[in-house]
């Protein structure tokens, strides 16, 4: 397959396209997909205030040939690009682990989206109701104690509420 077909597919569920093959992501069970819509709703509701865009499970062009799916992605000011397929790297993207996720297959993604220029990756897991924060000054990840956070813009939410909505 190549680019322009990977383009004009649709695939249930959303594929990401790296070198000519498609890898296949998880679909969701309910704590990934409730984890997810969690998090839309908290990162949405930044909007008005904080001038950020969320948006769940989009491609992101990477290079001309690799195409990565975000669990959730975050832009400043609505700079996303001229096309239909974003361009300029979100500030921040969520990843959710699922059961059958490893960190083996996880890693090589989020160095991916640091070298890209995404400046935090929030990585969740909904089983342990735990998550790390991947940056440039902390590539292999910290591990998140009570709030998730950004700065420029200052995000903060609580851990917790990323898998209870009334927290």
């Amino acid at each position: 397959m190549d680019v322009e077909e990977y383009l004009h597919t649709s695939f249930e569920p959303e594929c990401e396209f790296l070198d000519g093959g498609l890898v296949d992501r998880y679909a969701g069970d309910l704590p990934h997909s409730t984890t997810m819509a969690n998090m839309i709703f908290r990162l949405q509701a930044l909007r008005a205030r904080l001038g950020v865009r969320a948006l769940p499970i989009i491609r992101i062009c990477i290079t001309p040939t690799r195409y990565r799916v975000a669990d959730v992605a975050v832009w400043r000011d609505d700079n996303l690009g001229d096309a239909r397929i974003p361009t300029v790297p979100p500030f921040l993207a969520v990843e959710i682990l699922s059961p059958e996720d490893r960190m083996t297959r996880m890693l090589p993604k989020i160095q991916e989206y640091l070298a890209f220029g995404i400046e935090y990756v929030w990585l969740i897991d909904p089983e342990e109701k735990s998550a790390l924060i991947f940056t440039h000054e902390s590539p292999g990840g910290s591990v998140v104690a009570d709030i998730l956070r950004t700065t420029n813009p200052a995000i903060e939410i609580p851990l917790a509420s990323a898998f209870d909505l009334d927290s």
